[in-house]
C-alpha cells in the first residue's frame, strides 16, 4: 500500500511577503499621519500662544488711563520680540520667538473713541521654514471721562 502524502498547512512564502509587504505599508501610513498631527500641534500651540501675547497687550492698553502716553494715537510700532521658553532637563529653552507690533489710531466715526491693532508674527520651525504666520486682534477703546 501506497501513503498519499499529506497537504502541508501554513502560509507560502510568498503569502507571507505580500503580508508583510500589507503591513509595511500601514505603518508607514500611520507614521505620516503622526508626523503631521505633530506638526498641526505644534501650531496650534503656537497659534494660542499668540492669542494669549495679544490679548494681554490688548489688556494692557485697555486698563491705562485715555490720557496716558502708550495709548496715545501711533502708527505701527517696530516689532517687539518675546520668546517663549520650555523648562526641560537642562533648563530654559526658547522654543518659538514671536514678534508684536501695534497701531493706535483715532475712530473715525467717534471722536471719544481710538482703534487699537495688535499684530503678532512669528515663523514655523519645523519643515516649512521661512512661513511666516500671523495673528491679528482689534479692538476699540473709548474716553470713559
Amino acid at each position: 500500500m501506497q501513503r498519499r502524502a499529506r497537504p502541508r498547512s501554513g502560509f507560502t512564502l510568498i503569502e507571507m511577503m505580500v503580508a508583510l509587504a500589507i503591513l509595511a505599508g500601514g505603518l508607514l501610513a500611520m507614521l505620516s499621519v503622526q508626523v503631521q498631527a505633530l506638526k498641526q500641534g505644534r501650531y496650534g500651540r503656537h497659534t494660542s500662544e499668540a492669542m494669549q501675547i495679544a490679548r494681554d497687550q490688548m489688556e494692557l492698553f485697555m486698563r491705562l488711563p485715555w490720557d496716558a502716553a502708550a495709548v496715545q494715537p501711533v502708527a505701527w510700532t517696530l516689532p517687539a520680540a518675546i520668546d517663549v521658553t520650555v523648562q526641560n532637563e537642562g533648563g530654559a529653552v526658547a522654543q518659538q520667538t514671536f514678534n508684536v507690533s501695534w497701531r493706535i489710531t483715532t475712530a473715525g466715526f467717534e471722536p471719544n473713541a481710538r482703534t487699537i491693532d495688535i499684530d503678532v508674527t512669528w515663523t514655523e520651525t519645523d519643515a516649512n521654514a521661512g512661513f511666516a504666520r500671523r495673528f491679528v486682534l482689534s479692538s476699540i477703546k473709548n474716553n470713559e471721562s
